[in-house]
C-alpha cells in the first residue's frame, strides 16, 4: 500500500476554533508483524485548520497494521508523516510502544518510539511544558 492509499483512511474536519492552541490526543492499538504483536499508538497534536476524525484514526491504524514493515521505527515514521501531511498540525507527537509477554503476565521486553514534528514558526512553550512527559 502506497502513502496516498494509506493516507486516504485519514479523514479530517475543520478545527472549530483556529485561534486557540489546544491538545488533541488519539490512542489506539496497531497490530504489526514487525513488532511480533500489537503496539499502543498515541498521537498528540495541536491542530491548525483541521482535526483528525476519531473513527478514521481507527481505520487508519487497521490499514497500517495490514502492511509489511521492516521494524516499528519504519511504521512510526510513516504514520507521523502521513498524519502530518493530512492535518498539517502546529505540533504533533507520536508514541509507539510495544511489549512482549514472557509468560505468566510478566513483560520481558519493551520497545518505545517517540517522534515529534512542528510547524517552523509555531511556538507555545508554556502549553507544551504542561503536557505530561511520555
Amino acid at each position: 500500500m502506497d502513502a496516498p492509499t494509506r493516507r486516504s483512511h485519514i479523514k479530517t474536519t475543520p478545527n472549530p476554533d483556529e485561534r486557540l492552541d489546544y491538545v488533541i490526543t488519539l490512542t489506539g492499538t496497531l497490530g504489526i508483524r514487525a513488532a511480533a504483536g500489537s503496539c499502543q499508538i498515541s498521537v498528540r497534536y495541536i491542530p491548525d485548520k483541521l482535526i483528525i476524525s476519531q473513527a478514521s484514526f481507527a481505520a487508519y491504524l487497521q490499514a497500517v497494521g495490514e502492511m509489511e514493515w521492516a521494524n516499528l521505527e519504519e511504521a512510526a515514521t510513516a504514520m507521523l508523516e502521513d498524519m502530518g501531511n493530512e492535518v498539517v498540525a502546529r505540533w504533533m507527537q507520536l508514541k509507539a510502544a510495544s511489549s512482549k509477554d514472557g509468560g505468566g503476565g510478566a513483560a520481558t521486553s519493551s520497545h518505545q518510539i517517540v517522534l515529534e514534528d512542528k510547524q517552523p514558526q509555531w511556538d507555545n512553550a508554556p502549553l507544551l511544558a504542561r503536557l505530561a512527559a511520555i
